[in-house]
């Protein structure tokens, strides 16, 4: 009774951790779910709740409310140096209902889209499940892009190449002169870019860069999941070519029907929460984390999003396997690569959680 593109996509092998974590409370130090661990600010659970009273409750338009439209192109505007408008913005349910939105409404079955590897679970079990043919793009071993692999990957079905910086699961965050030779490979061949910008704040380094500020052919995917901890709340946007917007709005009027409308009444009188406090604490984890592994592992210092993308050492068989045995929760490479000799940690946990799966990775690594 299944489809035959439901039987080409896997279960999560991020959501059997959070699964495993959840049915098991207490039992393991769990490295391996991707969400802040900080509170939710209660200026916003208090605009929630005054959403709910005021009967915010009912669906909104497909497109989202209007007044959080307007607020959200000046934020791309004063932050991004994206040319923005209301009417190019839709509000999703989450980054992972725009880039449902986005595949649906712009590519076709036979269709290539250039992703780079590794990448986040989402793109490929759903791109997938649409029938796109994806094109995967080794980063290995600094997880940034190189401008001549990009162009030798590029074929006359070409359309789009899928962006993520910061990164999940590498940490890696990419440089604007990186994003300038990936838009002007883009426009020679007149691609679309998709750039999920959803660890935007999560940048320890200061090199955080929009490639929509200079390529207009770019859909810009973000939300509030990540900067506001309210990864259950679910609500993103994306910011386009109208044509595209208008596009993703007559899909989600067939799916998604809108946004969650009391988050979005919510986020529109709170929106500019300041996580500054949050990130000087969340680059302190990644430092301590990259100081206390690096002489026992192969590892990049994560750039930004929570992430480290840990290279298993050589010699150490059934690693991930080992790493349960010990108690400790964390998600192989494989889940996000074609490789499997990685695995992915997250650092948005408390010090103690954090300290203790650092020791046990120390241990493993002898």
């Amino acid at each position: 009774m299944l489809s035959k593109r439901i039987k080409k996509i896997k279960e999560s092998g991020i959501r059997k951790f959070f699964d495993l974590a959840a049915e098991n409370k207490g039992s393991f130090i769990d490295l391996s779910i991707g969400q802040p661990h900080f509170p939710v600010s209660a200026k916003l659970k208090k605009a929630a709740k005054i959403a709910i009273d005021s009967n915010c409750n009912s669906y909104t338009s497909s497109a989202g409310r209007p007044d959080l439209r307007k607020k959200i192109a000046a934020k791309l505007r004063a932050e991004n140096n994206i040319s923005a408008k209301p009417e190019e913005i839709i509000m999703t349910a989450g980054v992972s209902g725009a880039l449902f939105l986005a595949f649906g409404a712009c590519l076709d079955p036979g269709d290539e889209i250039i992703v780079p590897d590794p990448y986040f679970v989402f793109y490929k079990e759903i791109l997938t499940f649409l029938g796109i043919k994806i094109v995967f793009l080794d980063t290995y071993p600094d997880f940034h892009i190189d401008s001549e692999k990009l162009k030798k990957l590029i074929t006359p079905k070409t359309k789009a190449i899928l962006l993520n910086s910061p990164n999940n699961p590498t940490g890696a965050v990419y440089t604007k002169e990186e994003l300038k030779k990936i838009a002007q490979i883009a426009k020679k061949r007149n691609l679309l870019i998709i750039s999920d910008e959803i660890y935007e704040k999560f940048d320890y380094d200061d090199k955080f860069f929009s490639i929509g500020s200079i390529y207009k052919n770019t859909l810009t995917l973000n939300g509030f999941s990540k900067s506001q901890a309210i990864t259950g709340w679910r609500l993103g946007y994306a910011h386009g070519p109208q044509y595209i917007i208008e596009a993703m709005k007559k899909l989600q009027q067939y799916s998604f029907i809108c946004a969650p409308s009391l988050v979005q009444a919510a986020l529109e009188t709170e929106m500019n929460l300041s996580l500054s406090e949050e990130i000087k604490k969340y680059k302190a984890k990644r430092d301590f984390v990259y100081e206390n592994l690096k002489d026992k592992f192969d590892l990049n210092r994560p750039e930004g999003a929570i992430f480290a993308f840990v290279k298993i050492p050589k010699g150490k068989k059934n690693f991930s396997e080992k790493l349960m045995d010990n108690k400790l929760l964390a998600v192989p490479g494989k889940v996000f690569s074609k490789k499997s000799n990685y695995f992915r940690i997250s650092f948005a946990v408390d010090d103690k959680i954090l300290k203790k799966g650092v020791q046990i990775l120390r241990k493993l690594a002898q």
